[in-house]
């Protein structure tokens, strides 16, 4: 049975340490008395305790006047509790002064807490409420290499680096999770004030040192960074790239290799090299050690190529396989790729070598013409802040991929990214689509609708064509970007979001201010960090990275065979203006894909409109009213109009199909040299 009493404390000072440690004293021997064990609580307190642990005891807080209920369970829990409520009421003060055991259990109390203190992994730091140091455990001095005695007594500001203490003695406010280094070690801390009858009498610091845990995370950070490095250039090099383990599982295989050989990665990843042939070199090297090189394999699907297959060794001991694969199943089209894959190359060393580390979202912008580097760094540096971008260009330049970019760099990437077409909402309802509407606020408006900028609340909303919007609409916009807030159409509730704003636009908006068509508060509001997307007509060195990266693309949605593309057709499509940018040519790599019969695009399967004009008579040579010149007046002839065309002797030479030191040579010859600022 449970029996339970209730007492009002009358004494002065409520169950302070000496008095909890009679209390205590007593309780123990009426457990014995009646063979039983007395629990107390305070009224309006969750916790029930033993009255035996003075430790819990003090900690329940009971004051005079508060009400304290005591109670216990058993045969004879009527009897205990009565006796414990009799000594409570009795007034314990009198028999305080002379009761030695009293004593002994403040002593044992206060043993048993300098000894939990002291097995504490973590540091501890007491102050008093002048700031000096009251306590200082073992933990503490191993953590920040001083010795207690040189701590113990000193002013906490003097000895200690930026301990923050003198601070929540102050304030009386806590502080959490605070991170700092002293000396060598870094350290979290948690600080806290003592309030004691509510007022500050100390502060404690408890602290961990996590220098091994920040090493560790650095090098994580690191290994993170090289692995994703290394998977990007694997998965953009024209060789197939495959790796082994020890048991000889492929663990590893790249597109190219897909591609070569006509598998799904995630189908033979796992499996045994055992049953696939072009893996006759890993198995021999995981025989012997030693690397095989130049070794030919064909498959049944006369797939041919050569081989090269080297052991992966860690500690002494070979821990897999590393092979290459270069196809050779057609000579002519290796060759006419060889051009695009030195150029890849090379873009791919220089993007390797920058200091200034694109991020990876990044590389879906493809190209390192000195114009789109230039843009991309700009944009680099905005993703970084919060601030509002305005991306200019020309359409099909591809601004709302140099939008979802920055996003994916920006610190909001783990939010929503919300893109809006201005104009291709009509102005009655682009309001409701930014903003929302409640139900019944229109004709129409049969539900609530949530807007896009809420959609975007924590993330990024890119506005396209926003020189599109109506005078009205620019208004409202104007307050999100101030205030971040916005009421949805016929409601009253005022919404406010955090999110990031980019705009883009292919209009010149400084001539439409100039007529009054766009608002100059709203401009300068937007044109934080200005970005353009140069024409593709600016970056002709990136046209073959693009063709190649549409083939792939459409291609692989077609689910045709892969195809590439001639070096004259290429030549073709780098002369050209592109005037519809980066769309324009994607739609014509989409039309040679279906018009093209073999698996190679010449120039026969471009639009008409793209094909070189020749003369009929003469074809390539055009003769003078004297007839033949002399072979070097047609060499000089032909140097001078690459070098027209061209703006550099690197690009003058590809077209021709000669080296860049034959071109210089020879413009040096006849007088051709280009100028330099």
């Amino acid at each position: 049975m449970r029996y339970e009493k209730h007492l009002v404390i009358r004494t002065a000072k409520g169950l302070h340490a000496r008095l909890a440690a009679a209390v205590v004293h007593q309780a123990s021997k009426i457990n014995r008395t009646y063979g039983v064990t007395l629990y107390i609580s305070k009224l309006g307190l969750q916790a029930e305790i033993p009255i035996t642990s003075m430790l819990s005891l003090t900690s329940l807080g009971i004051r005079s006047g508060d009400t304290a209920i005591v109670f216990a369970t058993g045969e004879k829990a009527e009897l205990a509790v009565e006796a414990m409520i009799a000594y409570l009421a009795e007034g314990v003060n009198s028999l305080l002064e002379t009761d030695d055991a009293v004593d002994e259990i403040i002593n044992q109390s206060t043993l048993t807490t300098e000894r939990v203190f002291e097995s504490l992994t973590s540091g501890l730091i007491v102050v008093d409420g002048e700031n000096r140091i009251s306590y200082f455990n073992t933990a503490a001095e191993r953590i920040l290499n001083v010795k207690k005695g040189a701590m113990v007594g000193k002013n906490a500001t003097e000895v200690l680096e930026n301990s923050q203490l003198d601070r929540v003695l102050k304030t009386g406010v806590s502080q959490e999770n605070v991170k700092q280094v002293i000396g060598k070690t870094t350290v979290i801390s948690n600080r806290s004030p003592i309030v004691v009858d509510e007022k500050i009498r100390g502060a404690v610091a408890v602290f961990q040192d996590i220098s091994r845990f920040e090493a560790l995370s650095s090098e994580l950070e690191t290994t993170k960074v090289l692995m994703g490095r290394l998977e990007l250039i694997l998965e953009n090099v024209h060789d197939g790239v495959a790796m082994v383990d020890e048991r000889g599982v492929l663990i590893y295989v790249n597109s190219a290799y897909e591609r070569m050989w006509k598998v799904s990665g995630q189908e033979i990843v796992g499996q045994k090299i055992d049953r696939f042939p072009q893996h006759q070199a890993d198995r021999a090297v995981l025989k012997t050690g030693k690397k095989q090189l130049g070794i030919t394999v064909e498959t049944e699907e006369e797939t041919k190529a050569v081989v090269n297959a080297a052991s992966i060794i860690l500690d002494g001991k070979i821990r897999g396989v590393i092979s290459t694969y270069l196809e050779v199943t057609d000579l002519k089209i290796m060759m006419e790729r060889l051009q695009m894959a030195e150029d890849k190359l090379a873009f791919y060393q220089e993007e390797m070598e920058k200091e200034w580390g694109r991020h990876q979202s990044f590389m879906q912008v493809i190209g390192h013409s000195s114009a789109i580097e230039a843009s991309l760094r700009l944009a680099g540096k905005a993703a970084k802040s919060s601030a509002t971008v305005l991306i200019r260009g020309e359409s099909g330049t591809g601004k709302e991929i140099l939008a979802r970019a920055i996003h994916a760099a920006s610190p909001k990437s783990t939010g929503p990214f919300v893109g809006v077409n201005c104009a291709a909402i009509p102005e009655t309802l682009i309001e409701s689509e930014l903003f929302g509407h409640e139900k019944g606020s229109f004709t129409g408006a049969i539900q609530r609708k949530i807007g896009k900028f809420e959609l975007s609340n924590r993330g990024t909303i890119f506005l396209d064509e926003i020189g599109d919007l109506n005078r009205d609409m620019q208004v409202k916009l104007l307050r999100v970007l101030q205030e971040k807030e916005f009421e949805r159409v016929g409601g009253n509730e005022t919404i406010q979001v955090k999110v990031r704003v980019m705009a883009a636009t292919n209009r010149n908006l400084e001539e439409m201010m100039k007529t009054g068509e766009f608002r100059e508060d709203l401009y300068y509001r937007l044109n934080v960090i200005p970005v353009t997307m140069p024409p593709l007509r600016k970056r002709q060195g990136d046209i073959p990275l693009l063709v190649e990266h549409f083939l792939e693309k459409i291609c692989e949605a077609e689910d045709v065979a892969l195809k590439t593309m001639s070096l004259r057709a290429l030549r073709v499509l780098e002369r050209y203006d592109w005037p519809g940018n980066i769309r324009e040519l994607e739609n014509i790599v989409t039309r040679a894909i279906a018009m093209s019969e073999g698996e190679t695009i010449d120039l026969e399967d471009l639009p008409a409109f793209l094909q070189p004009i020749r003369d009929q008579d003469d074809g390539l040579i055009q003769l003078a009213s004297r007839g033949l010149a002399t072979m070097e007046e047609y060499d000089r002839a032909i140097i001078q109009k690459a070098l027209e065309i061209y703006p550099s002797y690197n690009q003058a030479a590809k077209a021709l199909g000669i080296t860049h030191r034959t071109v210089a040579l020879k413009a040096r010859k006849y007088g051709l040299e280009k100028k330099t600022s």
